[in-house]
């Protein structure tokens, strides 16, 4: 028998350092399969769904971007990502023509050696910076198109299919490509570019891989420039994206304030449930022990309570009044502005208290996915804390502090 999914406690998924992650990977020390709680991470709101720009805000794919590139310093892997989906796409429509990935000697050859490859891979070519500058601008344009929610059907669509959008984004929109289609030949220069800035030891954007994964795809890419190429290297970043960089992302979206609010929040929740005990006993006790009637116990409920379901939603990284009307506090790379951060001109006291969810700026959650697992942890947290209070009810109710308990 299967639980409905509201009964289904919660958790939102443990926090993995991508540098070590990666690293483990690497060395063979833990495999790339995912571990951990499979229920964490909602269906529509997994990372296939993300890179297809299929969500909204505080979940979109540039939202994504943003996380990677301020939070996990990790935003190479999902430009390279995206990068390589645009050239495959590209190739695959026949707007490049190359050579067949069947004729690549370490490709058809599985038990080629390092020295084979090495063989393989000719002097560097001249880096331009330039080049690299305008490839990382076309790149970034790919993931800064954010995708949009309709007032009216309260569902997210990608940017290009919104007929509401203006002409100058459309255009916008159109002109993002890597590749030159009315050529029908690859722009090699872009393809070596890649390889300097995401692949070569000491690049711009290296990516964390294997040696031999990252040797193996340079020396394929030197005699071909087919996408399978670069295949497993994709494969390698996808996973990292999924199995870490994505829970993190996932983990920091449900979490709505900011970590002064939890406290708060928090604080105040102990504060509540500490009220609910001193009331009882104050009720118990004075003027004597026995003066009162055991129902006078029920005062303390809502006490029990509300402090119990704002630590059960405080200790899941929300604040319960922001998770109550579908609010959050502004993310890390929201609070900045172009021309440089808004909150740096304040210091200490006022710097906290700005990030105070009564002082701060609260915003819509636009996903509606988002907003379905945050109304559940509200009523998980709601009948968590009525299971709590009512047990200390039943805990308080039978002592022999009451009229009714006392043995005369």
């Amino acid at each position: 028998m299967q639980l409905p999914s509201w009964l289904v406690w919660y958790k939102k998924p443990e926090y993995r350092d991508i540098k070590e992650y990666a690293d483990n990977v690497n060395t063979g020390r833990r495999p790339m399969s995912p571990d951990g709680r499979r229920t964490a991470i909602p269906s529509r709101l997994r990372l296939d769904r993300i890179l297809e720009n299929k969500t909204c805000s505080p979940m979109s794919l540039y939202d994504f971007y943003m996380y990677l590139k301020h939070i996990e310093f990790s935003a190479e892997n999902l430009e390279f990502y995206m990068w390589f989906k645009n050239y495959e796409a590209s190739y695959s429509r026949g707007d490049i023509k190359g050579q067949d990935y069947g004729s690549i000697p370490s490709a058809s050859n599985s038990e080629s050696s390092v020295s084979k490859i090495k063989e393989l891979v000719p002097d560097d070519e001249p880096y331009d910076p330039e080049m690299a500058k305008e490839t990382l601008e076309r790149i970034s344009q790919l993931i800064a198109i954010d995708a949009v929610c309709s007032a009216k059907t309260k569902k997210c669509s990608p940017l290009s299919a919104s007929d509401t959008q203006p002409t100058s984004t459309k255009a916008k929109l159109q002109s993002i490509q890597l590749l030159n289609p009315t050529t029908g030949q690859i722009a090699r220069t872009e393809l070596d570019t890649v390889v300097d800035i995401f692949l070569s030891p000491g690049g711009d954007k290296e990516l964390n891989i294997p040696p031999m994964l990252r040797q193996q795809a340079i020396a394929d890419l030197r005699v071909s420039t087919h996408p399978a190429a670069l295949k497993p290297v994709a494969d390698h970043v996808y996973g990292l994206l999924r199995n870490c960089s994505h829970r993190n992302f996932v983990r920091l979206g449900v979490g709505n304030g900011t970590f002064e609010t939890l406290c708060v929040a928090t604080m105040l929740g102990f504060t509540l449930v500490c009220a609910g005990f001193f009331v009882v006993l104050l009720r118990g006790f004075v003027p004597f022990r026995g003066s009162h009637t055991m129902f006078e116990s029920f005062c303390a409920w809502p006490l029990w309570w509300l402090g119990m379901s704002l630590i059960l939603s405080g200790l899941r990284g929300s604040c319960f009044f922001l998770l109550l009307f579908m609010r959050r506090q502004p993310l890390p790379w929201e609070r900045f502005d172009d021309s440089g951060g808004k909150m740096s001109n304040q210091k200490g006291i006022m710097k906290l208290l700005s990030r105070l969810m009564i002082f701060d700026r609260r915003l819509r959650v636009k996903e509606k996915h988002l907003r379905k697992l945050q109304r559940k942890i509200v009523v998980q947290s709601l009948l968590g804390g009525s299971v709590f209070a009512s047990a200390c009810v039943l805990l308080f109710i039978f002592l022999p502090i009451w009229s009714e308990t006392i043995v005369t």
